[in-house]
Parts: structure tokens; C-alpha cells; sequence
């Protein structure tokens, strides 16, 4: 029986770090790969030994085998786990680490070539008798022959990048005049996400949910699922937040589509850890959609209600040990487990990524929580990957309980720095669809679009106020009262008359500061007495009218990142005196909404165009971004090209 003594992981961020945790309680040492991006970052410094690999982007770095294999063999790795994503789910590099003598902990190459292609799959499971969403999955890739299979079908219909999953070249095409740019858009997706542009083609269900099992296989032909996951809440088809069990199954449901998980993981002879993806309609008619041949991003959920550490199974597997007995015969004790995923990203603004660095992050110390990142205080935020922070996991005796836990284990999770879509998470926990179970995949877009992120009435005023004490406290701090914002002034018992920005709103504030840690404060029509008791690094303590509240708080440059539990995250720019932010605007000038690429530039200068045509077209962290036209007129400027790489903010091209 072989033995892993050192374990080299292909893949960055949380899963990294989270195998790597494992590794080092079973007394396996570890090896990092890092791109040029990566450098600094957390799973680095947590192996035993660092690789770098160069590049930046993906396909520089994390999806060259060669560089990954030559890694191995310079440290001495005799084994490799990919995680998630990049090469996980890529036959040709479980084949080329059994070709180099290095045990790939993950499924034979055979079984990646039956399912990992999504079409391969179905055609499988057609043959072993399990239902499968009506669909084209051929080989003929012609848009004319995707046309005549979706009129066969019918509409609406879901295109999917079949080389690989996360949500990436998948597109909704609801008619016929809506499918060809679709499809253009999802093949390229496809190519920069996996290096293959091969789509599928499905029946698209308005309302369902998304259910799959976690199942095991070993080399003794043995094989278990360890229950469902629900994974119906997604955005742009990519999970937000995960549960198990179901809320939407029966016990006798349950056991029907665990059967069938089992039956799919059998006729593919099977081995190490897997997930069986279903699609259950609104007659609780399920169908076959997919097997993710690796480790799920959604796994604790599994762990944390049937205790078992899964990355551990896999290695032990990889090994060539059998399931244990245990997990054959297992009746697990029933607790709900729920875990959402902390992504850099403005909800508020169309969910574009968020990049920058984090200067301070926070987890809560609670029982019953769980967090897995690859992040910490100083981390940088870039735009080459996934925009996923971490995952923030809890586990109790009912779905009720867990929500609530869950709800205060992000009250108690504080990130500063880049902005989050920690409070988005908070409103759908308390969605009135998903507390009862009713939720499907489509529930975001229905009801959280647009998603607003405003603070309540009451707490406006406060947040204002908190934002302007800590930047006074600042400056009182380092004993200057040169202010860092031009014309501004810090004299005690003199009125002050201030413009700060919040939520692209300008609100106007007048302060007078009393002493060094008393402040009377007239904001959002309210006047506060603010006193400053303690403050420390981000940490700040006040009383706000006789009433005491913490805060945390962050500087970025003219920018304050404000947190307090009961109103959210906020960014608070305060505004050189006596300008205007909304006169600087202008409705013919085009910024981009985030740093990024410029994939396709589809105007020229005397172009005419109308509002809603598209202008430009982006990608960051791997999601691709349609600029368009805000007004009829005519272009004037464009000051990007095709493969260029811009800030956010940056100006993209004027329209007259």
C-alpha cells in the first residue's frame, strides 16, 4: 500500500490552505505553488516548502502542468492534490502524474474522461437509466447546428461550457435572435476558464432546485454517498449559499436520489471523493445534470454534519486504503450545517469584483463556526482569480438555529478594505423564501435585482458621524493638525462644515469639536453627541446620544471602511471641501466599474449608438462585464484597446 510523505497542492487561496491543515495532522509535509500574483499570499506561507511558477493569469501559472509536475519533482512531492477548479477536473494531468510515478489524489484519468465532459456524462447515465435533462451534447459545434437543436428542444435554453463548472460559460437564451451572442460569449468564457471552448446545450427549467450528493469510491470497489447538499441560491449561476441536508427532499426522495448517486458512481467505477449534481423541478421530477470529479467548494457543509474530514478520506483513498467500515453503515446524528461564501464583490453595484488590499480582517471566535480562507490582514485582493475571500461555515441541531448562528457569525466578521458581499449574504438568510425552503436557483434574480445596500434611517446619521470621529481621532493621534484633505481644518471649539459621499450619495456635514474625544455632530438632519472612550488600531468605541456602540474602522487613502453589526459595511469618502461630487460627473463620460481586461471594444470614434447597446466588454476575476451605452449620441473618444488592462475608475471612452 502506498504512503503519501509529501504533498504538493495545485491550487491557491482557502482550498490550499484548508488541504494543507489536514495534511499536517496526518504528519504529511506540504509544498506551495505560487504565480507572481501570489507571491505574499496566505497559503504560501503556510506550506513547508514554496514553489513559484511565474505569470499571473491562470493560464500562466496554475493550468501549466509542465510547471506544476517540474515543482514536484524539485521538491520531492510524491503526491498531488489540485483543490478545485484549474487542472482538478483535467484527465490529461491525472494521467500524467501516474505517467511520472506521482499519485494523483483524486480520480483515474479514466473516470475524468466518462465525467468530467458534461455531454460524455449524460450519455453515461442515459445508458445506466438515470434520468438526464433534455439537452445537445455532439460534437458538431456550429452555431447553425445549435440553432436547429435548440428549436428541437425549445426555449428557454441553457448553454454550458462542458470541459468544466463555477458557473463559467454558462448563458440563458430565452429566443432564437438571443442565441448567437450568447453562444460567441459563453465559447469564449469556456476558452479563457478551461482552455476549451466545447458547449453543451440544455433545457432551461424557470423555476428548480439544485441538489447534489457527495459520494466516495475506493480502489476495493466499494461505494457511499454521505448525504445531499442544497445548492439552489446562485448568482450568475455560480452557488452563494449551501446547506445540508435539504429542506426540499422526503426521507423517501432523499433515498431515491442517494440510490441513483451511488448507480452513477458505479458505472463509472469510481474512486475518491465526487459529487452527483441533480436538478429537481417544481414536481419534484429530478435529472441528472453532472459529476464534479473533485472535491466540492461546499464541502464542509458534508464535514460539519456527519463530522468526517473529507480531504483526509481522499488521501487516505489515494493511498489505496479502503472506505472505512463505518462510513458504510453510518447513520449520521441530525444536525444542520449552512455556508456561505465571503466574496469581494460591490452587491450594491451590479456585483462587480471588488480588488484592492484588506486592511483588516477579522474572524468570529464562536462555537459551532467555521472559517476557511486564504486571507488575512495585509492580503492583496487581485483580479486574476476567483473573488472568493473565504467561507464562513456553521453547523446546529435545526435550520432555524443555523441561521440565526450564521446571521451573527457575519455580524462578527469584520473586513476592511475591500468592499464584500457580507451584508448582501445577510439579507438573503433572512428572505422570507429561503427561512421556509421555498427557494429556487432563480431567487436572486428575482429579488435582488438591483440589490441596495443602504443603511437604515436611523443609523445613517451614525455612520456619518462614526466615519468623521475616527478620521479626527487619526489626526489627533499623530498629534498634526494638518489635515490630510485639502482646506480642511481641526481647531477645537470652531464649527467645521464638511461633504462626505455614501452610496454615491453627497451628504453635507457640520461638526464642532469640543476636545480631543468629544464631538457634537449635525448629520442626515440629526444631531449627535458623540464621545470617543477607547479606541485601538481599527477597533474605536463611542457613545453615540448616550448610547455605547463599537466600531471597526479603516484609512484607505481619502476613504473610511465603517463596520458596526447592526448597519452593515460601509465605504465613506469624504469629500475635499467645498466641491461637489455630482458636479464632476458627467453622463457622456465612461469609467470602468472595476480593474480588468478589456476583452472587446465594439464601437469607434463617429460610431452612433443608443442607451442599452453595448459598448465594451470586460472580464476581472474571471466574470465577463458588458459596458453600454447610458444616452443616444455619438462617440467622441475611446481611450482603451482590445487586451489592454485597466484600473477601476479609469476613463474608458466619451460619448457626445
Amino acid at each position: 500500500m502506498k504512503q503519501i510523505r509529501k504533498l504538493l497542492v495545485a491550487n491557491r487561496g482557502e482550498i490550499a490552505c484548508r488541504i494543507f491543515g489536514t495534511a499536517r495532522e496526518m504528519g504529511i509535509s506540504t509544498v506551495a505553488v505560487f504565480s507572481d500574483e501570489d507571491a505574499q499570499a496566505l497559503h504560501v506561507k503556510l506550506a513547508d516548502e514554496a514553489i513559484a511558477i511565474g505569470g499571473n493569469k491562470a493560464a500562466e501559472s496554475y493550468l501549466l502542468m509542465d510547471k506544476i509536475i517540474a515543482a514536484a519533482k524539485q521538491t520531492g512531492a510524491d503526491a498531488i492534490h489540485p483543490g478545485y477548479g484549474f487542472l482538478s477536473e483535467n484527465a490529461a494531468f491525472a494521467k500524467r502524474c501516474k505517467e511520472e510515478g506521482i499519485i494523483f489524489v483524486g480520480p483515474s484519468a479514466t473516470a475524468i474522461e466518462k465525467l468530467g465532459s458534461k455531454s460524455a456524462a449524460k450519455e453515461l447515465m442515459r445508458k445506466a437509466g438515470v434520468p438526464v435533462v433534455p439537452g445537445y451534447n455532439g460534437d458538431d459545434q456550429n452555431l447553425a447546428r445549435f440553432e436547429y437543436e435548440a428549436e428541437e428542444i425549445g426555449y428557454p435554453i441553457l448553454l454550458k461550457a462542458s470541459a468544466g463548472g463555477g458557473g463559467r460559460g454558462m448563458r440563458i437564451v430565452n429566443n432564437k435572435p438571443d442565441l448567437a451572442p450568447a453562444f460567441e460569449a459563453a465559447k469564449r468564457e469556456a476558452q479563457n476558464s478551461f482552455g476549451d471552448d466545447k458547449l453543451l446545450m440544455e433545457k432551461y427549467f424557470h423555476k428548480a432546485k439544485h441538489i447534489e450528493f457527495q459520494v466516495l469510491g475506493d480502489e476495493q470497489g466499494n461505494y457511499v454517498h454521505l448525504g445531499e447538499r442544497e445548492c439552489s441560491l446562485q448568482r450568475r449561476y455560480q452557488k452563494v449559499i449551501e446547506e445540508a441536508p435539504s429542506p426540499s427532499l422526503s426521507n423517501e426522495l432523499r433515498k431515491e436520489m442517494g440510490d441513483a448517486a451511488i448507480a452513477v458512481a458505479r458505472a463509472a467505477k469510481y474512486t475518491n471523493a465526487g459529487t452527483v449534481e441533480f436538478l429537481l423541478d417544481e414536481k419534484r421530477n429530478y435529472y441528472f445534470l453532472e459529476v464534479n470529479t473533485r472535491l466540492q467548494v461546499e464541502h464542509p457543509v458534508t464535514e460539519m454534519v456527519t463530522m468526517v474530514d473529507l480531504v483526509r478520506l481522499q488521501l487516505q483513498i489515494a493511498e489505496g486504503q479502503p472506505i472505512p467500515a463505518y462510513l458504510q453503515q453510518a447513520e449520521h446524528a441530525p444536525m444542520h450545517a449552512i455556508e456561505c461564501r465571503i466574496c469581494a464583490e460591490d452587491a450594491a453595484n451590479n456585483f462587480f469584483p471588488s480588488s484592492g488590499t484588506i486592511l483588516y480582517w477579522r474572524e468570529p471566535d464562536m462555537e459551532n463556526v467555521r472559517v476557511d480562507t486564504g486571507v488575512e490582514t495585509g492580503s492583496k485582493v487581485g483580479v486574476y482569480y476567483d473573488s472568493m475571500l473565504a467561507k464562513l461555515i456553521v453547523v446546529e441541531e435545526s435550520r432555524q438555529q443555523a441561521i440565526r448562528l450564521l446571521l451573527k457569525a457575519l455580524d462578527e466578521l469584520v473586513v476592511l478594505g475591500v468592499t464584500t458581499n457580507k451584508d448582501f449574504l445577510k439579507s438573503l438568510l433572512q428572505h422570507p423564501s429561503f427561512t421556509d425552503g421555498t427557494f429556487d436557483t432563480k431567487l436572486i434574480e428575482r429579488e435582488f435585482d438591483p440589490y441596495i445596500n443602504l443603511p437604515d434611517d436611523t443609523t445613517t446619521a451614525e455612520i456619518l458621524a462614526a466615519a468623521l470621529t475616527y478620521h479626527l481621532s487619526l489626526q489627533t493621534k499623530s498629534l498634526s493638525h494638518s489635515p490630510s484633505l485639502t482646506n480642511w481644518r481641526n481647531i477645537f471649539y470652531q464649527p467645521h462644515k464638511i461633504e462626505v459621499e455614501l452610496i454615491g450619495e453627497t451628504y453635507p456635514i457640520s461638526y464642532l469639536q469640543l476636545s480631543a474625544a468629544y464631538f457634537q455632530v449635525q448629520a442626515n438632519g440629526e444631531l449627535l453627541n458623540v464621545q470617543l472612550l477607547d479606541s485601538k488600531e481599527e477597533y474605536f468605541y463611542l457613545q453615540i446620544n448616550n448610547v455605547r456602540r463599537h466600531f471597526f474602522a479603516a484609512k484607505q487613502q481619502d476613504s473610511f471602511y465603517v463596520q458596526h453589526p447592526l448597519s452593515g459595511t460601509h465605504q465613506v469618502k469624504l469629500l475635499p471641501r467645498f466641491l461637489n461630487a455630482k458636479a464632476a460627473e458627467k453622463a457622456s463620460r465612461y469609467v470602468s466599474p472595476m480593474p480588468g481586461e478589456i476583452l472587446k471594444v465594439l464601437i469607434k470614434p463617429g460610431d452612433k449608438v443608443i442607451a442599452g447597446q453595448p459598448l465594451l466588454v470586460m472580464i476581472s476575476m474571471k466574470m465577463e462585464m458588458t459596458i453600454e451605452a447610458k444616452i443616444d449620441g455619438v462617440v467622441e473618444e475611446i481611450f482603451v484597446a482590445e487586451k489592454s488592462f485597466v484600473q477601476a475608475n479609469s476613463i474608458l471612452l466619451n460619448i457626445k
